[in-house]
């Protein structure tokens, strides 16, 4: 009977968005979020032994959940599905959610040449980022701000978890990833906390100054608990 079948019957029904992205139409529906993974040492030769090659992609799933996709292999790189170490919400939590694909992916370009400037390799659809060498600029406290909240718990797991009192000063240097035999007195260097190192994109000078402001947060709340537990 010509006109297909009236009733539906056996007809498959058409998924939200599929008919848009069937005519070339993209669907911003659907929200997408950039994100950053770190890869393991092994992934290839680093500009700085400290700052590693990360990974920047984008994806309308959670996060965590891609991470774990690509741990898999499904839809990974092969760079990334060997050497992924862990995701760097750091380096992505200060970006918005984008209304579409595409956007996303023109911010996960942008956010891997950014991290490249920063002396990252950032491996980006196919491209890396960085890996021809050259200068770039460690960021400063008005950038750093942007990741306050992941800075301040490294600084706190550092605090709490050093073998002996830390300094502001030496603090930073730990989150800096600097190395030396004056670091056993803090970390075990064959097992640093995850902390170690996580800043080493930042300028010591805007590390300590963070360290040091979150230290006398903690004082006057401190200090106020003890008020009113006195009250």
């Amino acid at each position: 009977m010509p006109g297909g079948n009236a009733s539906g019957i056996g007809a498959r029904r058409t998924r939200p968005g599929e008919g848009r992205a069937a005519c070339g139409v993209e669907d911003t529906r659907v929200a997408s979020r950039v994100y950053v993974i770190e890869l393991t040492a092994d992934a290839g030769r680093r500009r700085d032994p400290r700052i590693p090659w990360v990974y920047v992609g984008s994806s309308a799933r959670d996060p965590e959940i891609r991470f774990a996709q690509h741990r898999r292999g499904y839809k990974s790189a092969r760079l990334v599905k060997r050497f992924a170490l862990r995701l760097r919400p750091d380096l992505y939590e200060d970006l918005p959610s984008f209304r579409g694909s595409r956007a996303a992916q023109a911010a996960e370009a942008e956010r891997a040449r950014d991290l490249a400037a920063t002396g990252f390799i950032a491996h980006c659809d196919g491209t890396s980022y960085g890996r021809d060498g050259g200068f770039w600029d460690e960021w400063d406290d008005e950038r750093l701000a942007l990741a306050g909240t992941h800075a301040d718990a490294a600084a706190a797991e550092l605090l709490e978890s050093s073998f002996s009192p830390l300094s502001d000063l030496d603090c930073a240097r730990l989150l800096h990833g600097e190395r030396g035999f004056w670091t056993d007195g803090y970390i075990d260097r064959a097992d640093p906390p995850p902390a170690y190192g996580l800043l080493s994109h930042v300028r010591l000078d805007a590390l300590v100054r963070r360290v040091e402001a979150l230290r006398a947060r903690c004082t006057m709340a401190s200090a106020s608990s003890s008020a009113a537990s006195g009250a």
